[in-house]
């Protein structure tokens, strides 16, 4: 008899350290779940809130000596950094490119215009120019020279 009660504990207690050591994975991994999907939702939410404007009149973009000058406005919903945005004309990245109405602390505020100055020289005919922000928001707009 006390052997069955011994055995009987013995299995109960075995339970018990299984149950415990699966909850603790379980809860491990919801823990990991939640912090992932707050990353994505912040991600999301930035890139959401991010949209920009080529605002240059595409028959008159402003060209001279291997200059070309693109204005962007924010037309989003939150303040951006312009500091890293890429530039590709006719599908090639351009390296040389310059912001040249700065505002305070790199910060573009909503309804905000920035000015840049891209050198890349340039042929006659139709050009097809795109500013990418990092989260990959982008504007494209076609134009000749």
């Amino acid at each position: 008899m006390a052997d069955s009660s011994f055995t009987h504990s013995l299995f109960f207690i075995a339970a018990i350290v299984v149950a415990v050591s699966v909850s603790g994975v379980i809860i491990g991994i919801s823990n990991s779940m939640v912090q992932e999907l707050k990353v994505k939702t912040n991600a999301l939410e930035t890139e959401i809130g991010t949209d920009i404007e080529i605002v240059n009149d595409p028959r008159r973009v402003p060209y001279a000596d291997g200059n070309l000058t693109i204005y962007l406005k924010n037309v989003g919903d939150i303040t951006l950094k312009y500091n890293n945005i890429a530039i590709l004309i006719d599908g090639q990245y351009v390296n040389e490119t310059s912001v040249v109405n700065e505002y305070t602390g790199g910060l573009w505020v909503v309804g905000k215009t920035v000015e840049m100055h891209i050198v890349v020289a340039l042929n006659a005919g139709d050009h097809e120019i795109k500013a990418v922000m990092p989260n990959a928001v982008s504007d494209t707009m076609s134009f000749r020279i």
